[in-house]
């Protein structure tokens, strides 16, 4: 049994800290979710498998789109986040949804799903490429695979601040020093191609922000990666200490933009 994805290899830290800023996040791609899920073909009355769910948000919002006839099947390694995504789901009144904890490496469907769908995922594993292929494989013939993840070093800010671009970089490194590519995005629609899934389209959506809870994005990841880039060091704590002051001193500056990671949308047909 694979044991990679547990938490000890993923450099953002879980439970309620990690669901807090899973939660942010969500909020920030709200508008652009919905409409791209409808888009693809989401619809009343399918079977929707969310690979690596994280907070549910996806999960919640599929199973409000499939419907009482439709079922959402939401997996994640981190029973702890999993737990309050099902209070989330309970609090809504939300039955359709069945939360597994496993790795995705584990599951075990085959032809099963109308759609299937991983956001954030393939950029915080080792053998992405294995794990795309086990996504697939839970996918019935012809349908559809949808995957969302980051170009990582694609953030942007105005104007520059040295304390954005070292965060940025601190990431990347993180993730780079446990094997993984947090600029997996651009790679994403030829990683389609080499896993044989057809008809493949993309496109690329990068929210930015001036206020509000998508400007606190870089603040909370940075402080969910803290101890992993002082433990795998790529900088000192006094280093990430000084940056969480000088990054918070922007975050809220009203003057000040700042994006998301650069978002790839990729889809295609089983």
């Amino acid at each position: 049994m694979h044991t990679e994805s547990r938490t000890d290899d993923y450099i953002i830290s879980g439970g309620e800290a990690g669901k807090s800023r899973l939660n942010v996040l969500s909020d920030a791609l709200r508008e652009y979710e919905e409409s791209f899920l409808k888009r693809l073909g989401v619809a009343e009355g399918m079977s929707f498998f969310d690979a690596g769910t994280g907070g549910g948000n996806v999960a919640m919002l599929a199973s409000k789109i499939a419907g009482d006839t439709g079922r959402v099947v939401a997996v994640d390694f981190d029973e702890r986040i999993l737990a309050l995504a099902k209070e989330d789901a309970a609090k809504e009144g939300i039955s359709n949804i069945s939360f597994q904890a496993t790795s995705i490496y584990d599951i075990h469907y085959r032809n099963e799903f109308d759609v299937v769908y991983a956001r954030f995922l393939l950029s915080h594993l080792k053998r992405p490429e294995e794990a795309l292929n086990r996504i697939v494989e839970s996918a019935r013939p012809g349908g559809i695979i949808i995957v969302e993840d980051v170009h990582f070093e694609g953030h942007f800010c105005y104007p520059p601040s040295e304390a954005f671009d070292n965060y940025v970089h601190y990431y990347a490194e993180a993730a780079r020093h446990k094997g993984e590519d947090a600029n997996i995005g651009p790679s994403l629609p030829f990683l389609f191609e080499r896993v044989g899934i057809k008809n493949i389209g993309f496109d690329v959506i990068q929210p930015c922000f001036t206020q509000g809870p998508g400007k606190q994005m870089a603040l909370l990841t940075l402080t969910n990666i803290k101890d992993a880039i002082v433990e795998l060091g790529v900088a000192g704590l006094h280093t990430i200490d000084r940056m969480l002051g000088e990054l918070e001193a922007f975050t809220n500056d009203p003057q000040t933009i700042m994006s998301l990671p650069r978002i790839f949308r990729v889809w295609g047909v089983k």
